[in-house]
């Protein structure tokens, strides 16, 4: 598992997180939310050891990453949003960098390859962006480490490799392993990652799983507010798509996180109210519109 006690750090003057403290299962996929420089790159490099916080810890397995001992540069395996390879066949890459990984699987690897249509003869500098995350992928997946970092990974990919993504991350979850995606397309991985972590003003504002999200909420369209439980909701091409209190025998459908997430940016107490259980007042749309321009 991750454990982050009391974390500070920061890279100019203001700290980016402070006091923060996270734990994070194995077993799980984890997403990790929040909006363009709330710091969830950073947070995945501070787990995998390539920065080092100010002040607090930080715990992986047991282990301290920042230590970068060889034991725990092999067990973790970050990919980057824009992973770069070197001017390699397949081949030539197993045979230089697999050596750093010993629980590396070479038929794994070989076979993931294949499912995501990626030629082997082929140099990997002449590979496409979306080319080159999913070779990062493989080789994370096949590495035998038990955290993996991903980093936007759906990021450049098309439709069917946004598929392939979702299919072999779900295979790799396993109950010895912690992975860590970080992503702004919340829709391209919805029925995949559970837990979600919301990061925000240097804090957690939330770890929702989605066992309790189904027994809170539910998302659909409708033309009108008016005499509904409204949490949270936002204007589109058919009037509004909201976030409603689930109400009991109701078996509508499971939120979007999409919109779970606004709504934890714009409406954190609402939101922390819907979810206690609590009475909510009556929803203003205009007040959360403009508290969520104001934190984009």
């Amino acid at each position: 598992m991750i454990e982050l006690r009391s974390l500070t750090f920061g890279y100019g003057k203001g700290p980016l997180f402070s006091e923060l403290d996270l734990a994070l299962k194995a077993g799980s996929v984890y997403g990790l939310l929040g909006l363009n420089g709330a710091g969830k790159t950073s947070l995945l490099k501070l787990a995998a050891g390539a920065l080092r916080p100010q002040k607090g810890s930080i715990s992986v397995f047991g282990h301290n990453p920042g230590s970068r001992s060889a034991e725990q540069l092999a067990d973790t395996y970050f990919v980057p949003e824009d992973p770069w390879l070197p001017p390699l066949t397949h081949k030539a890459w197993i045979d230089r960098y697999g050596i750093f990984r010993p629980a590396f699987d070479r038929a794994r690897f070989q076979a993931l390859c294949d499912e995501l249509a990626l030629d082997r003869d082929k140099l990997l500098t002449k590979y496409s962006y979306g080319q080159r995350k999913k070779f990062a992928l493989a080789a994370a997946l096949s590495s035998g480490a038990r955290v993996l970092l991903l980093d936007e990974p759906t990021n450049g990919l098309d439709i069917p490799s946004k598929a392939q993504l979702r299919r072999v991350l779900a295979a790799a979850a396993e109950p010895g392993r912690v992975i860590v995606v970080s992503t702004h397309q919340v829709r391209d991985l919805e029925h995949l990652i559970d837990p979600i972590v919301v990061v925000h003003g240097g804090k957690i504002l939330f770890t929702l799983e989605g066992e309790e999200l189904g027994d809170r909420l539910t998302a659909v369209h409708l033309s009108s507010l008016e005499g509904r439980k409204v949490v949270y909701a936002e204007r589109d091409a058919l009037g509004w798509s909201a976030l409603l209190e689930k109400e009991p025998g109701n078996e509508a459908a499971a939120p979007d996180l999409e919109l779970v997430f606004d709504a934890a940016i714009a409406a954190p107490l609402r939101l922390a109210g819907a979810l206690r259980g609590d009475a909510l007042p009556e929803y203003n749309p205009a007040e959360h519109e403009i508290a969520k321009e104001a934190n984009r």
